[in-house]
């Protein structure tokens, strides 16, 4: 069990806190946001202190490997085992150092010292001192050579597991994984899918505007809108009133492509948190009727909670399994089916760095036979001259184009549909040369997604 690193508090309270859910994360205990969420609403803290908690516990997390490189190149015996209090202190100074350009280094190593001398690590002061000045004097290590070893050079510039550098190299080359992996570790904007059931999107810009929040309209979607101004979305009146949801712009671009219908009987298979859900009703006018199931009984009540902020009373939310073994519905049962599969989340790394780090080839072979299963069960739900919209929020091949072919390779009476015949509007670039969509962080500054729409004969 590893040991309370409290001896006296420190009174820098972000880098304290930060500290804490760091070690709570090494620690397996919760995911990151939620550990996070848990201290804000313990705590009376301003939106600055906030959002440096925000900043360097994702920053640490998502450049984890890089910062562990900089730290171990600067320490007299990098072989040497360090607590982990010692390496959460070392790793958040060095961010605060070398990639955060607004904290003076003089702060950054004289709260890092104090801080762990008001631990039960007191004597690692000494270390971290020398070891943070010696970072703060000098450039960062210098990185494998990209010509010698191109994963080894990937892996510790863009702190991405070898597993992961290796798979996306092996599929899109070394140059392209190079510019995805950079795109992942950029922040990602804060994005709002307009609710048209209440308001357009040029009233929605306006009414951010008349609010002194910059906003911009999406790129690839007609109902995004980007906020530039760093404003908290959840605390906007226009997301209070359900005038909008938070939604990446990418996985905007999903709902549409099933081309729901009033009068059609539609289901969200794997619907939680309900973004896509909600956007499938907007797109109906809320007039017809969406059944949204999802495993999770907790995620069921707070989509249903989503669905009510926006006003949405076409869909029915419902716990269930979509898994063949444990699927409430008949066969033939639905016109139009959304399966959203649970996949390894490579797509949204931008977003949730964690995840980098909680899954490995054997999980993604564990996840890919999972997708093949619920492929299958909402092929079975599907009514002669239905569609079914397969899509992941993941960037391998094995989880996205490999799941169709095999399934369609098996399947009777399935077939995939060239999307860029069904949507001629769309712009071509987000379209392989087969139709499927793709979307890419470094292409579309979006998340990065996959979908392939299929139709029952």
């Amino acid at each position: 069990m590893r040991r309370n690193p409290e001896k006296r508090r420190s009174p820098d309270v972000p880098r304290e806190a930060a500290w804490r859910i760091l070690l709570d994360w090494e620690a397996g205990e919760e995911s990151l946001e939620s550990l996070r969420d848990s201290f804000f609403s313990r705590s009376r803290l301003s939106r600055n202190d906030r959002a440096l908690i925000t900043e360097l516990t994702q920053g640490v997390v998502r450049h984890r490997l890089f910062l562990e490189h900089n730290v171990l190149g600067r320490l007299d015996h990098p072989d040497a085992s360090l607590p982990e209090p010692v390496r959460q202190t070392l790793f958040l100074g060095t961010y605060q150092l070398l990639l955060l350009d607004r904290i003076p280094s003089h702060a950054a190593v004289d709260q890092s010292v104090r801080m762990i001398k008001g631990s039960n690590f007191a004597g690692f002061a000494p270390l971290v001192n020398a070891v943070l000045r010696k970072i703060s004097s000098s450039q960062a290590v210098p990185l494998p050579d990209p010509d010698e070893d191109p994963v080894r050079h990937m892996v510790v510039a863009t702190s991405t597991p070898r597993w992961l550098v290796e798979s996306l190299a092996a599929q899109e080359g070394n140059r392209e994984t190079l510019h995805i992996l950079q795109a992942l570790n950029r922040k990602p904007p804060l994005t709002l899918r307009v609710n048209t059931l209440k308001i357009n999107r040029w009233e929605l810009l306006e009414e951010l505007e008349s609010s002194e929040i910059p906003a911009r309209p999406g790129k690839i979607s007609d109902t995004a809108v980007i906020l530039d101004g760093g404003a908290s979305p959840t605390q906007l009146p226009s997301f209070l009133a359900g005038r909008c949801a938070i939604q990446d712009e990418g996985a905007q671009m999903i709902a549409p492509l099933l081309s729901p219908l009033p009068g059609l009987r539609i289901l969200d298979g794997c619907a939680a948190p309900g973004g896509k859900t909600g956007h499938l009703a907007q797109i109906i006018g809320d007039s017809g009727s969406i059944v949204a199931a999802d495993k999770g009984l907790s995620r069921v009540r707070m989509m249903t909670e989503g669905l009510s902020r926006l006003g949405i009373k076409a869909v029915n939310c419902l716990t269930a399994d979509l898994s063949p073994e444990g699927s409430p519905f008949r066969p033939g049962s639905f016109d139009l089916v959304l399966l959203d599969a649970p996949c390894s989340g490579t797509g949204v790394l931008r977003r949730h760095p964690e995840g980098k780090w909680i899954k490995d080839l054997s999980a993604i072979s564990d996840l890919a036979a999972q997708q093949e299963a619920l492929l299958a069960s909402a092929a079975d739900l599907l009514s002669p001259g239905g569609s079914l919209l397969y899509c992941t929020c993941s960037l391998l091949r094995m989880e996205n184009e490999d799941i169709v072919d095999r399934f369609l390779s098996a399947a009777h009476g399935i077939k995939r549909l060239d999307m860029r015949e069904v949507h001629p509007r769309l712009k071509p670039d987000i379209f392989t040369e087969r139709g499927e969509l793709r979307l890419w962080p470094h292409r579309h500054d979006c998340d990065g997604f996959f979908a392939c729409l299929m139709e029952k004969r």
